[in-house]
Formats: C-alpha cells, sequence, structure tokens
C-alpha cells in the first residue's frame, strides 16, 4: 500500500550555479561526505548533484514533512545499491518518522535531462 508520493523538479542549471559558489559544501548539512565524494566524480557533477537533490527533495515531500533545517537534507541520505540503482537510506528523526508512518519500502526514480532533473519517491507499507 503506497503511504506517501513525492516529487521534486528543479533546473541544472540552478545546481551548477550553486555549486560554483559553494552553497552546497558539507558543512551547509545539504549533502552526506558519500554524496559529495560519488556526485563529485564524473564528467558533469552538476547533475549528479541535482538527482542527488532531487531525490532527497521528493523524499522528504512523500514523508510530508517541511524543512525546518538544512541538516534534515543529510538525515535523507541517497545511496547506489548492488544494481547500481538510487536507493533511499533514512536516519534519526526521518527514520523515525518513516517508521511511525509504516514505511517499510521506498522505491526512487530519477530521470535527467540537458535543462531539468526531477525525482519521484514511492513510500510503501
Amino acid at each position: 500500500m503506497i503511504v506517501g508520493l513525492g516529487v521534486d523538479l528543479l533546473e541544472n542549471s540552478r545546481v551548477a550555479q550553486e555549486l560554483a559558489r559553494g552553497d552546497w559544501r558539507q558543512e551547509n548539512g545539504v549533502f552526506t561526505s558519500e554524496e559529495i565524494k560519488r556526485c563529485s566524480t564524473g564528467k558533469n557533477p552538476a547533475l549528479r548533484y541535482a538527482a542527488c537533490f532531487a531525490a532527497k527533495e521528493a523524499t522528504l515531500k512523500a514523508l510530508g514533512i517541511g524543512v525546518s533545517d538544512l541538516a534534515m537534507f543529510r538525515e535523507v541520505e541517497i545511496a547506489l545499491d548492488e544494481n547500481g540503482e538510487y536507493a533511499v537510506v533514512l536516519h534519526n528523526r526521518l527514520k523515525s518518522e518513516s517508521e511511525q508512518l509504516g514505511v517499510r519500502h521506498i522505491r526512487v526514480s530519477v530521470a535527467a535531462a540537458a535543462k531539468q532533473t526531477g525525482a519521484m519517491v514511492i513510500l510503501e507499507s
């Protein structure tokens, strides 16, 4: 049974600008050290960061949680599973919140194009 659904869409140029300004450094609480390591590699890190950020936002929306502080973004970790697919790992407050909602599975899908990146998250009981 679906207990939550979240969607997010953002402009890749915005992500590139924020990265260039240093707005998404780890100490700002948006990305975990593992996400930074993974997203910073490859030809176009901005697309990797965009996918990660969109998936985080979609997860928060699926949980029905407004962001009260940037540290909440670090409680949603976007990882890669054994097949190289995106996976969501929740920590601390958000893990507790998901357990209260009865979430047993989190499905995430990310789509990226030249100008925009989007993500959809489905929470299942």
